[in-house]
């Protein structure tokens, strides 16, 4: 069976949690990777199969939304 996980890399909460799933979802297939966005810094430690850039948000060290560099970053014609 094919299997197409999609992760999105918006932050280290959901590729540590793929990481954790991979094994699993690879017992019953061929398991392709789409990895949105680009904003971890963890590694997923697989062959990523579909990369999109998607769009990022990025915060501050307080929390609050860091508007400056999430608008520089953002690409509306690469997402």
């Amino acid at each position: 069976m094919k299997i197409l996980y999609s992760v999105q890399a918006t932050g280290n909460g959901h590729i540590s949690r793929a990481m954790e799933l991979l094994p699993f979802l690879e017992k019953y297939g061929q398991v392709d990777l789409f990895l949105s966005g680009a904003n971890s810094s963890l590694a997923l430690n697989a062959p990523i199969k579909y990369r999109s850039k998607g769009l990022s948000l990025f915060y501050t060290c307080t929390g609050s939304l860091d508007m400056t560099k999430t608008f520089r970053n953002a690409s509306p014609y690469r997402i």
